[in-house]
């Protein structure tokens, strides 16, 4: 059954006829307005199922640019920021969106702390690392006489507030890297970027997000019958699936 407000309406609008511009006065014709972009509001658009279609997709990016993005990302990884760098980016999310979208369902939906990682994977699932870990923990907790718990939660905190900006660093310097290494291309830093942020995109929303949640499901339904799929929840599997789609990407 198709959800009639996500349906594409069919297009009945004189494009012929001349109009003027509430905003600036100016005479044109279309649905925009050739001077400062005013939009030319139609019946429809003043209706309660026209308000709530614009509510969902405000609230879920359930619109035609976001789906044509995300799929375009999927089948031909590179091919969505080629796209925009050839100046054909009417079709598609602008890039930065893109980030900052995939950004949100991630740290909203985390499963796997890949980048936002808490006190206890440090402490105790990244190997020598965690033995580090552990000490400067202790030291830190006699010197502060701070209670675990606390100390816990106030790191937590700032671990997942600043990996949101080291995301932003991590592009930013993976596009150098880029641009070092075609510097004899002659590319623009612009090109480079686009690239990083679809690299990151990709990451983040398919794999951190869309992938991860989806084993959980499966997990969640092959205990449910019974059967034992955890396997699919620890580091060495995911990590591994995630090198491969990086691999793919």
């Amino acid at each position: 059954m198709k959800i009639k407000f996500l349906n594409r309406r069919q297009d009945t609008f004189n494009y012929k006829i001349d109009r003027a511009c509430v905003t600036c006065g100016n005479e044109f014709k279309g649905r925009y307005c050739n001077v400062c972009g005013e939009k030319v509001m139609e019946l429809y658009e003043r209706s309660i199922l026209s308000f709530l279609s614009g509510l969902l997709n405000a609230f879920t990016f359930l619109d035609g640019k976001f789906f044509n993005t995300v799929k375009l990302l999927i089948v031909k990884p590179g091919q969505l920021s080629k796209n925009i760098q050839e100046g054909k980016r009417v079709p598609f999310m602008n890039m930065l969106s893109l980030f900052f979208v995939a950004n949100f369902f991630y740290f909203l939906f985390p499963i796997f702390d890949s980048y936002n990682s808490t006190l206890y994977s440090q402490m105790y699932q990244v190997g020598y690392h965690s033995e580090i870990a552990q000490k400067t923990v202790t030291a830190k907790l006699d010197e502060a006489t701070i209670a675990f718990k606390d100390f816990e939660e106030t790191y937590n905190s700032q671990s997942t507030n600043l990996s949101k900006s080291l995301i932003i660093v991590l592009v930013f310097a993976f596009s150098g890297i880029l641009m070092v290494m075609n510097y004899s291309k002659g590319s623009f830093f612009f090109n480079h970027l686009l690239f990083a942020l679809e690299f990151y995109s990709f990451q983040l929303l398919l794999i951190a997000f869309l992938l991860a949640n989806l084993i959980r499901v499966l997990v969640k339904v092959a205990f449910y019958f019974g059967i034992d799929w955890a396997f699919l929840l620890s580091d060495f599997t995911f990590t591994s699936i995630h090198v491969s789609l990086i691999a793919y990407f």
